[in-house]
């Protein structure tokens, strides 16, 4: 082979198994052995055109331009291997791993994270095992070796990997082995936080709540606030991950005002989106019936009736979910077990004091001298968790006698009685009314505007928010870390949050300071500047910033809907992609309900809230609505002269015309739109026009005009900044690029649109995988395009986009020969297997199927029709 070859290559890595060990017992042996190793390794190589890249110690690394040679070369070695002879006692036995991808040449080395990759493909690998990668897969899948097959392992994690590996065996029909689970790293699927502190104690609790957790399906730890409820469900849950075959999931409730918004917030927690047209509690059933999972559903006592119908309705129609919830009050379900939360022992609460306050005090130590100070300190706090450590954060400012003297004096009014729950609810205040006064003023000041805050938050949140301004305006970094170190503030990856409980607390505090409407109102002007400032170029990382922000954003919208719907309007308009992106179409709409039916008859962007009610009725199907929503709009801003409000109203009634085949309507909105954003200079809006009615003559079958709008709607996006805008634009002019047989621009359109979609996490590239698999199944063989369809078919089933019929129609002429051509066990093998996949791993699954067409040239047979 004449030079190095670089670019996209096939890398072959061997690994002797146990050498070391035979190296060690017959060292004359593994001498003679090895003679006989490079004789076959370098024989093997000619054969089929390697290149030896380099050795470390007993490993080979090979080099191939194609990946066949590899994989007939991999298999050439193992036989070779298999074969013999070999000195006694030193039989070689090789693993053996391929992967393509593109490295560097220098000084001698390859580099490049293809090496990386295939390295950790070959440490999952059994000895006499071939593992091939995904890539390599899709190079060599049809032009196999001689008498060799692949076998499909599925997903794995390697090591220090961040993307999953869709791994694959190499086959020998000649001698097929069977070989134990490959060594990759287990998956786990839960999304409980990590946490940052020490679990103490409730070691006898656990047992007992894993006993009931298998007699109930729905276990609810009940308690007052402060009493330890989530901490011990998440412990319990944590020791429950590999029951669960789906996972453990866990959906936080305590940012959620909006009893409607419970369903959602489960979704959330799943990663499923809306479905228009569909109840979320449907979704969510649909999504859970065949699996085996645990729900934790924290803090439900301000939302227990609507959890409670949610709850019935996952355990009636989800025969493998388990949920665990924490409320103040029991749920009443049919079924339900709930256990009270007990305070913590006398020894588990001096051990949750001595924890927590060396985490101020690092030579803190529990002693004889001190033990009894802080045994009373504990039962003062009658043994509540959250009273413990925050006294214990007081160790820094004064000695644990002094701590006792405080706490005795603020308790004296709460002697005698038993320890009640209303008992230790009261010890609780005392507890936080006495944190709070032992604060300077700025604290106390910053403590309470914390409150307005309904999740996690940023620094730079509490600098615009909280923060006074003018010159002597205090240091919110610093008052911020004091209040974290005092355990009123938790750090949690870069942001911060309040307990629950804790966050109550403040806000009480806040409207006693009358500061309640003016920080909701700061909270709304911040919030607002966020989804007004999407700059071109950066739609994915504003989508990001806002879904840190979603339940503020909620509770903003909520608010304003009284004291201030113009902000709540306004919100609502700059909000639009997000919630369109990101399947949240039943919040806006809701919210515009309420504020159109309480906002008075002058309000001036009433046409404003008629469109975007009228849009998101679009969104979820509801054509009749939207119809009727939308001719107000246009007839009030017609009225008012609002060009603006009059353009939108006119794209999204095109919308509806083309949703419901009413094309000539369809056609004259959106001719009109288009006008008048030409007119008005609004070319952001125009792009997204031509787009549309790209799609409006795709579905007429003229689809040269239909090209042309599209590619013009793309242009003007680049031109704007804004090509990460254009994902959508790019599939519809790849469907119509394959439709005229221009198999090249829809590569290329397809391989742009999935990148994007990788960078916003846009769950609409599963329309982009569909054409893909249109693609493959003219290009790329049966198997292969019905995999991704039914990949497509479940990120559309699970993000809620739900395909129009004419799609269907569009897709139906390449991928039903393909299952034909698969026959019925074959086409559903497939599909069930791309449905199994979850949005990481299609996605990935679809970008390197694309990127497979720049490295193998095929011939490309006419489309069947």
């Amino acid at each position: 082979m004449a030079g190095h070859p670089e670019g996209t290559l096939t890398f072959l890595l061997t690994d002797l198994v146990a050498s070391t060990r035979s190296w060690e017992a017959s060292p004359a042996g593994m001498r003679d052995a090895m003679v006989r190793h490079d004789r076959i390794v370098a024989r093997c190589l000619k054969r089929h055109h390697g290149e030896d890249g380099g050795r470390a110690g007993d490993s080979v690394l090979a080099v191939f331009h194609r990946a066949g040679d590899a994989a007939s070369c991999a298999l050439a070695l193992q036989r070779e291997f298999a074969a013999g002879p070999w000195p006694a006692d030193t039989r070689l036995t090789a693993r053996i791993a391929l992967h393509s991808g593109e490295v560097q040449h220098r000084e001698g080395r390859y580099y490049g994270q293809a090496l990386n990759r295939c390295a950790r493909l070959l440490a999952t690998c059994h000895g006499g095992q071939v593992l091939i990668s995904q890539a390599t897969e899709q190079l060599v899948v049809d032009e196999l070796p001689g008498r060799a097959a692949l076998r499909d392992l599925g997903l794995h994690r390697l090591k220090d990997l961040k993307r999953t590996e869709h791994v694959f065996q190499l086959v020998d029909l000649d001698n097929p082995k069977e070989f134990p689970p490959i060594l990759s790293v287990p998956r786990q699927i839960t999304n409980l936080p990590a946490q940052l502190t020490a679990f103490i104690g409730r070691e006898d609790e656990l047992k007992q709540l894993r006993e009931m957790h298998r007699q109930s399906r729905l276990l609810t730890l009940t308690g007052p606030g402060g009493a330890g409820k989530t901490r011990l469900a998440l412990e319990l849950a944590s020791q429950l991950v590999g029951e669960a075959a789906d996972g453990v999931w866990l959906v936080e409730l305590d940012p959620l005002s909006d009893p409607l918004l419970v369903p959602q917030a489960v979704a959330s927690g799943l990663g499923l989106k809306e479905r228009p047209g569909r109840r979320m509690a449907d979704t969510l059933v649909d999504h859970a019936r065949q699996r085996s999972m645990l729900l934790v559903l924290d803090n439900c006592e301000h939302l227990v009736e609507p959890t409670a119908r949610l709850a019935a309705e996952l355990l009636k129609g989800c025969e493998g979910v388990s949920l665990l919830a924490t409320s103040r009050e029991p749920l009443k379900v049919p079924g339900e077990l709930t256990w009270r939360v007990p305070p913590l022992s006398r020894d588990e609460g001096l051990r949750l004091f001595a924890d927590r306050a060396r985490l101020h005090e690092s030579r803190f130590q529990l002693n004889d001298g001190n033990v009894e100070v802080i045994g009373r300190i504990c039962e003062r706090l009658d043994f509540i968790p959250l009273a413990i450590e925050l006294a214990a954060a007081r160790v820094t400012l004064m000695p644990v006698e002094e701590i006792l003297q405080h706490l005795e004096s603020r308790f004296a009014l709460l002697t005698g009685g038993s320890r009640t729950a209303a008992s230790r609810l009261r010890t609780l205040r005392a507890a936080m009314d006495w944190s709070y006064e032992l604060l300077p003023e700025s604290e106390k000041v910053l403590f309470r505007r914390l409150s307005v805050f309904a999740g996690r938050f940023s620094l730079g949140a509490v600098e615009e928010v909280c923060g006074d301004s003018g010159p002597g305006r205090p240091n919110a970094i610093g008052l911020l870390a004091e209040l974290v170190d005092k355990s009123l503030v938790m750090a949690d990856a870069g942001r911060y949050r309040l307990l629950e409980t804790v966050r109550t607390y403040g806000r009480e505090r806040l409207l006693d300071a009358h500061e309640s409407d003016a920080l909701q109102g700061r909270l709304g002007g911040y919030v607002l500047h966020l989804a007004e400032s999407r700059a071109p170029g950066q739609l994915g990382a504003w989508l990001d910033q806002l879904e840190t922000i979603h339940d503020d954003l909620r509770n903003t919208l909520k608010w304003s809907i009284k004291a201030d719907p113009q902000l709540g309007i306004r919100l609502a308009v700059a909000l639009t992609i997000f919630w369109q992106l990101r399947a949240h179409a039943s919040e806006p709409r809701q919210f515009m309900k309420e504020l159109l039916e309480q906002a008075p008859p002058d309000f001036p962007l009433h046409a404003a809230g008629l469109h975007l009610a009228g849009y998101f009725a679009y969104l979820q199907l509801d054509f009749a609505a939207a119809r009727q929503l939308l001719d107000s709009a246009l007839e009030e801003a017609r009225a008012a002269g609002n060009s603006l409000v009059v353009l939108r109203a006119l794209e999204a009634t095109g919308l509806v015309a083309t949703a419901t085949g009413a094309w000539a309507a369809s056609q004259t909105a959106l001719d009109e739109a288009l006008a008048l954003a030409r007119d008005l200079g609004e070319q952001q809006l125009e792009a997204g026009i031509l787009q549309q009615l790209g799609i409006l003559a795709s579905v007429r079958r003229d689809l040269p005009q239909a090209r042309a709008f599209l590619e013009e709607g793309i242009a003007l996006r680049r031109t704007l900044g804004r090509t990460d805008e254009a994902s959508m634009s790019l599939t519809f002019l790849a469907a119509v690029a394959l439709l005229q047989g221009d198999n090249a621009t829809t590569r290329r359109s397809v391989a742009e649109s999935l990148e994007l979609g990788r960078t916003m996490s846009d769950r609409r590239a599963a329309f982009t995988m569909d054409v893909l698999a249109c693609l493959s199944a003219i290009e790329r063989g049966a198997e292969r395009a019905v995999l991704l369809a039914g990949a497509a078919s479940a990120l559309h089933e699970g993000s809620g986009n739900t395909p129009p019929r004419i799609w269907d129609d569009f897709m139906s002429p390449y991928l039903q020969p393909a299952r034909e051509a698969l026959g019925p066990d074959g086409a559903r093998s497939a599909w069930e297997a791309g449905r199994r996949m979850d949005y990481e791993d299609a996605l990935q699954m679809a970008l390197s199927t694309v990127a497979t067409y720049d490295s193998a040239t095929r011939p490309t047979p006419s489309a069947a029709r």
